[in-house]
């Protein structure tokens, strides 16, 4: 290897950038207790690991983590850790796709994409969160940088890579479809800006020649291109097929491998069946006012990605008005990111702060030449400035004014990173954080719920509660071969967190909505050691099941008050009880949840 070749030192710094990104993602990766998403559908990955049986289900968006954590949580087990260490892992290789695009950007630009890939504090904080969207948007600029690559070099093979990775974005989450959308735009809008630049005479003209290099084009990449599509097509059915027994009669993979004559079938039910249930699921749009929902997407662009989009809009103009001509480049990326900055509020059905995802990554692109430009100029100025003067000129201010700006970005960048990924990342302070997350620090009470599992035989855990929606066990679905499938309105869901790491621990529940049955389980040998129910709250004025109806039966019991949301939100019940047994809790009395005063409570 060159030491002294420069493409050769830039490579090197660019992935001695990624494996600092990659640190930063794996720290304390499994210290937040998990958001209502992220556990269930770490439920539903853990439970395609003990069944063998999948078929796409929208609400769970895409295959491809359920599939692929079901393989990492039978290597590694089920925690908080293995669950994001996928969503990390890209996470902290997405700055190697700047070198993607070093044919088209400069040396400080492509080292200037890697570090603004690598520190965008939103980047960072939904690179440690079990959801899709990092990886959708991180897969289609992989994807992007290729077809890139494919075009510049002329070979088909960084067409099968882009082709693959587009594949795979299509099976993280349903609006992949939004980004063929905005690249189609994007190109509309560069082939306008060419015709005003170009030397044809007029729009007709320019359009002819357009189509004269489309059928060169074609004539010399059919084959290629009617691979790809191949290519995706089988991408696609692999992870979209059904799986298992309970996918029968319908075709499923195992099946298919086995009979070659269900192949199409096969095909049908993976490409027509998950679009009939997309669809169904998620065709009707948003309900919101446009400019409600747009607010909420763009007040947490402005508390994560401030620098990002001020540099954004400075590369992108400076690039385009200044020079000889501007780059397709950084172009199409502003294009890209604004068109989604607008077009999200339209599309998402509630203004969750991941779907900003989606703008930041393609202006990652312009906001690298934007900061690489202030640098440039600023290392420009300070070797140009005149030493010999007793007061400073022009450029050593100049020198020093582009150093303030790069250590006011950094400071801000930094400090913006570490308060939203590790000192809040579960306060309602931090704009980054979604209303399903609980406030509350209750792993240690976890990791004791845990140890008292492993050591109790019997039933584990009690649920107590009816409405709203508290009880329902028949979901739990204990029996490993089981695949049921909650909707809304059942039970299950008001069980999250909790339902994954009682999944994950193989707890044996319960379930009752009679207090009566609860007095009588604590009074029995059997008594179960935790028992878990609904707080009360102010914010709800219906009557339901809560931890008041019960308490005075629970005598010899730890009580933990934690939230399962951010906070109560009218007859979203936020605040839950929790007894342990005290006689399970010898080893574990210093558990660091929030223990709740035994409140003054009239017999019921």
């Amino acid at each position: 290897m060159d030491w002294t070749n420069r493409r050769t030192r830039i490579r090197l710094l660019v992935v001695a950038i990624a494996v600092l990104a990659l640190g930063v993602r794996l720290v304390a990766l499994g210290a937040r207790v998990a958001h209502q998403d992220e556990a269930r559908v770490a439920y539903w990955a853990y439970r395609y690991m003990e069944s063998g049986v999948y078929w796409y289900r929208p609400i769970v968006h895409g295959p491809f983590l359920t599939i692929v954590n079901s393989h990492v949580f039978a290597l590694l087990g089920a925690s908080d850790f293995s669950m994001r260490l996928v969503v990390a892992l890209v996470g902290g290789a997405l700055p190697l796709v700047a070198l993607l695009f070093g044919d088209r950007l400069r040396d400080s630009e492509t080292l200037a994409l890697a570090l603004v890939l690598a520190a965008n504090p939103v980047l960072l904080y939904y690179s440690r969160f079990y959801r899709n969207d990092l990886l959708l948007a991180g897969f289609m600029l992989v994807a992007f940088g290729f077809f890139i690559r494919a075009y510049d070099h002329g070979r088909p093979f960084p067409l099968y890579l882009g082709v693959g990775f587009f594949a795979l974005a299509f099976t993280t989450k349903e609006n992949a479809l939004v980004y063929p959308v905005t690249w189609l735009g994007a190109l509309a809008l560069l082939a306008d800006r060419r015709l005003l630049m170009g030397t044809a005479r007029s729009p007709a003209q320019a359009l002819g020649n357009a189509t004269r290099r489309a059928r060169t084009g074609l004539r010399r990449w059919w084959l290629h291109l009617a691979l790809a599509v191949v290519e995706f097509f089988a991408v696609f059915v692999f992870f979209y097929a059904p799986r298992g027994r309970a996918a029968e009669p319908e075709p499923t993979l195992g099946a298919t491998l086995a009979e070659p004559t269900k192949l199409l079938a096969l095909v049908g039910e993976a490409v027509l069946g998950s679009w009939h249930a997309f669809v169904e699921q998620w065709g009707s749009g948003s309900g919101d006012a446009y400019l409600d929902t747009a607010g909420a997407l763009w007040s947490v662009l402005g508390a994560g990605a401030p620098v990002l989009l001020a540099f954004a809009l400075v590369g992108f103009l400076v690039d385009r008005y200044t020079g000889e001509r501007p780059r397709d480049v950084v172009a199409f990326t502003f294009f890209w990111g604004f068109a989604s900055a607008l077009g999200y509020p339209v599309i998402v059905d509630n203004p969750f702060p991941w779907e900003v995802i989606h703008v930041i990554v393609p202006l990652a692109v312009p906001a690298a030449v934007g900061l690489a430009l202030v640098a440039r100029v600023g290392l420009a100025r300070l070797r140009s400035r005149d030493v010999s003067g007793p007061t400073l000129d022009r450029s050593t201010l100049a020198a020093v004014a582009a150093a303030l700006v790069l250590v006011l970005a950094a400071g801000q960048v930094g400090v913006t990173a570490y308060d939203t990924s590790f000192a809040s990342p579960q306060s309602a302070d931090n704009e980054l954080v979604q209303y399903a997350q609980s406030s509350s620090e209750m792993k240690p009470l976890l990791h004791d719920i845990r140890r008292i599992v492993r050591a109790n035989d019997g039933t584990d855990v009690l649920f107590y509660g009816n409405d709203p929606d508290f009880d329902g066990d028949e979901l739990h679905a204990p029996n490993p071969d089981s695949h049921l499938t909650p909707t809304a309105g059942d039970g299950w869901f008001e069980r999250l967190p909790f339902a994954w790491y009682l999944e994950a621990s193989a707890a044996e529940t319960n379930s009752t909505d009679n207090a009566t049955a609860v007095r009588q389980a604590v009074r029995t040998g059997e008594r179960p050691p935790v028992v878990i129910a609904f707080g009360p709250t102010d914010t709800c004025s219906k009557e339901y099941d809560n931890a008041s109806d019960i308490d005075q039966y629970m005598g010899g019991y730890e009580r933990y008050e934690v939230q399962r949301f951010l906070f109560d939100s009218g007859c979203t019940i936020s605040s839950t009880m929790v007894y342990v047994d005290e006689s399970y809790l010898n080893s574990t009395a210093n558990s660091a949840a929030t223990r709740a005063p035994r409140p003054a409570l009239s017999p019921s």
